[in-house]
C-alpha cells in the first residue's frame, strides 16, 4: 500500500478522461479533410448594403466568414473609396459605379454585381382614379403639405396617409422623408405591411406605404413619376433592376480582380441556393446570377 498516494473519486477520473478526450479533439481539429475554413473578408460602402451582405456572410456556416469593416461606412462612394485604396476586399453599395470615380481605379476598374433588391411601392384602392404622382411630391405628402387628392390631380377628399411604425426599415425611411426623427409619424403607424393594404381595400381616400408584391384584390400600385411629366413607373422586377423605380434600392457587390479566395467564395455563396435563400429570410428579394451583371460606366472624355 502506499498510504501517501492521492486516490482519484471516480467523478474526477471521469472529468480527467473528458478533459483529455476534449484536449485530443482540439488537437487534431484541422487534421482530417473535413474542417470549416473560415474566409476572412473586409466590407466597405453604405451601410444598409453593407450590414445585409454582412449578416448574410456571418450567418452562413459552410462555406464560413470572419467579416471586418473598412470605415467610414455610410455612402457608397466610401466604398469605392477603400476598394480602390485596397481597404476593403469587397464594396457594397444602393447604386452603381459612375463615370466620375473610375478614374481612383487606374488600369483596373472593378467587377459589379447585382445581389438583390428591397422596394416599397405607395398603393391605392382600385376606386382611386389617379394613376402615378410626380416623385417630389412623396416628401410633401409625408410633410402633410399635400393634404387632399384634389391637389394631385384627383377627386377632392382627404388623404389618408398609411405606411409602417418608425421602427421598422420603411418606417425609418418615411420618418427621412417627413423630417420627423423624434417626433410622432405624420401617418397612421399600422403594425404590418398586411395591415396597410388592408386599410387601403376598405378607404378609397387612402394611400399606403408598404413592401413591394402587395397589389391586388381591390389594391393597386400608385406609379411614380421620376420628372414631373414623365412616363410613371411601376415596380415591376425590371424597373426595380435598371434602378428606374424609386422607391426600390438594389443591393451591389464590386470587387477587383485578382480576386482572392475569400473574395470568390463569398461572391459564389450569395448567388448559391443557400445565399439565396438568406437573402430571402431578410425580405431581400435575390437577383438571379445570369442577370446579375453590371456594366462598367463609360469613361469620361
Amino acid at each position: 500500500m502506499h498510504p501517501s498516494r492521492p486516490r482519484l473519486s471516480i467523478a474526477a477520473t471521469r472529468a480527467s478522461a473528458f478533459t483529455f478526450c476534449a484536449a485530443l479533439l482540439l488537437s487534431c481539429a484541422g487534421c482530417g479533410g473535413n474542417a470549416t475554413q473560415t474566409r476572412s473578408l473586409r466590407l466597405g460602402g453604405a451601410q444598409i448594403p453593407l450590414e445585409f451582405v454582412q449578416g448574410w456572410l456571418e450567418r452562413s456556416r459552410e462555406p464560413a466568414f470572419n467579416v471586418s469593416r473598412a470605415e467610414p461606412v455610410y455612402l457608397s462612394q466610401n466604398g469605392f473609396r477603400a476598394l480602390a485604396r485596397g481597404d476593403c476586399d469587397i464594396a457594397c453599395t444602393d447604386r452603381p459605379l459612375v463615370a466620375s470615380e473610375l478614374e481612383q481605379f487606374g488600369e483596373n476598374p472593378p467587377i459589379g454585381r447585382r445581389v438583390g433588391f428591397y422596394g416599397y411601392a405607395l398603393y391605392v384602392n382600385d376606386a382611386n382614379r389617379i394613376d402615378s404622382i410626380f416623385s417630389g411630391h412623396i416628401e410633401l405628402l409625408f410633410k402633410r403639405r399635400i393634404l387632399d387628392w384634389g391637389e394631385l390631380g384627383g377627386d377632392a377628399g382627404a388623404i389618408t396617409l398609411l405606411g409602417p411604425g418608425k421602427g421598422t426599415r420603411g418606417g425609418a425611411l418615411l420618418a427621412r422623408q417627413a423630417g420627423v426623427w423624434f417626433s410622432e409619424p405624420t401617418w397612421i403607424a399600422l403594425e404590418s405591411d398586411a395591415a396597410v393594404i388592408q386599410r387601403v381595400r376598405e378607404d378609397p381616400l387612402a394611400l399606403g406605404f408598404a413592401g413591394v408584391g402587395l397589389d391586388g384584390d381591390g389594391v393597386r400600385y400608385l406609379g411614380l413619376r421620376m420628372e414631373r411629366r414623365g412616363e410613371p413607373v411601376f415596380p415591376s422586377i425590371e424597373a426595380i433592376e435598371q434602378d428606374r423605380y424609386g422607391l426600390a434600392k438594389v443591393i451591389y457587390v464590386y470587387w477587383r480582380e485578382p480576386a482572392s479566395v475569400a473574395v470568390n467564395t463569398a461572391v459564389s455563396y450569395l448567388f448559391s441556393e443557400a445565399g439565396q435563400a438568406a437573402l430571402q429570410r431578410t425580405d431581400i428579394w435575390p437577383i438571379p446570377a445570369d442577370r446579375s451583371a453590371v456594366e462598367p460606366p463609360a469613361p469620361l472624355e
